[in-house]
């Protein structure tokens, strides 16, 4: 059944648009710098700082590292935000991560395109123009997806597009960013088309294995003589710290990570050889 559930009912500020999309998606820290258009949106999150706790960093990178440790951690998009050209020169350190790693993330900033003088050479404009910097080419080198919005219902719109592109397939960063109009007073009108639906729609579902499949892997494992378990980032992504533990102790099976996968089971397990690969242990 197609979803009805509509995301605002009054005239709304994108800013305040994005805080309740972010609360819908269960997303209760942010990580960044206010600075440019994007403080406005702290200033709507400031509104639900019982539901989404904004950590303010002394340095985009922090923010960045922090966001991807969050998705790595919880399955769900950690978000860093700031500046344009701030968030250029420093904010891709942890967004390569997620990009290496499969880490949901939504990187969010602005062009600080001061609209309409963009092609004016205004002073850190990042929409690509003639004097200034190409954010969305640079975002693009090192995300799955990168949006970008023109107005107040595109920018909370993009926002749940990036949610969904962040978390289902093959997880990883998203960048989403905002031209100056987005933020300069314009609302989201809730009878406009196209309609802003319910963020519920944009969340994946989690499907569950194939019991052929299932079943076909039981077998062999059981039939192994000496089992040997080499453990990824996939069961990080599953959330499968608990079940990988309980298999490797029921099989009698050592437990090697990968380097993504390091830390999904206890160093001290008894079952743990500790990461394989050219920077591994050698008991792996």
């Amino acid at each position: 059944m197609a979803n009805t559930d509509r995301l605002l009912q009054e005239e709304t500020l994108a800013s305040e648009g994005i805080a309740r999309v972010l609360e819908q998606a269960g997303i209760d820290m942010v990580f960044g710098i206010q600075g440019g258009n994007m403080g406005r949106l702290y200033d709507a999150l400031y509104d639900h700082q019982d539901s989404v706790r904004a950590v303010l960093v002394r340095h985009e990178q922090l923010a960045s590292v922090m966001a991807e440790v969050y998705g790595r951690l919880t399955g769900k998009p950690g978000v860093c935000i700031g500046q344009g050209i701030f968030m250029l020169a420093n904010g891709f350190l942890g967004t390569l991560e997620a990009h290496f790693g499969s880490s949901p993330m939504l990187f969010l900033t602005d062009f600080s395109d001061v609209a309409p003088f963009a092609q004016h050479a205004p002073y850190q404009s990042g929409r690509g123009e003639y004097g200034g910097a190409d954010t969305r080419q640079a975002l693009s080198a090192i995300t799955k997806h990168t949006l970008t919005a023109l107005t107040p219902t595109e920018a909370v719109h993009a926002v749940q597009l990036g949610i969904k592109h962040a978390t289902t397939g093959e997880r990883g960063p998203v960048g989403i960013v905002f031209n100056s109009n987005c933020f300069s007073g314009g609302m989201v009108d809730p009878n406009s088309r196209p309609y802003l639906y319910d963020t519920k729609a944009y969340l994946p579902e989690k499907l569950p294995g194939d019991p052929v499949r299932v079943e076909e892997a039981v077998c062999a494992l059981a039939a192994a003589e000496r089992p040997v378990i080499i453990a990824g980032n996939g069961v990080r992504i599953s959330q499968a710290y608990g079940q990988l533990s309980a298999l490797a102790g029921q099989l009698g099976a050592p437990v090697a990570t990968t380097a993504s996968g390091k830390g999904v089971i206890s160093e001290t397990h008894d079952w743990a050889l500790g990461t394989c690969g050219n920077f591994g242990q050698g008991t792996a």
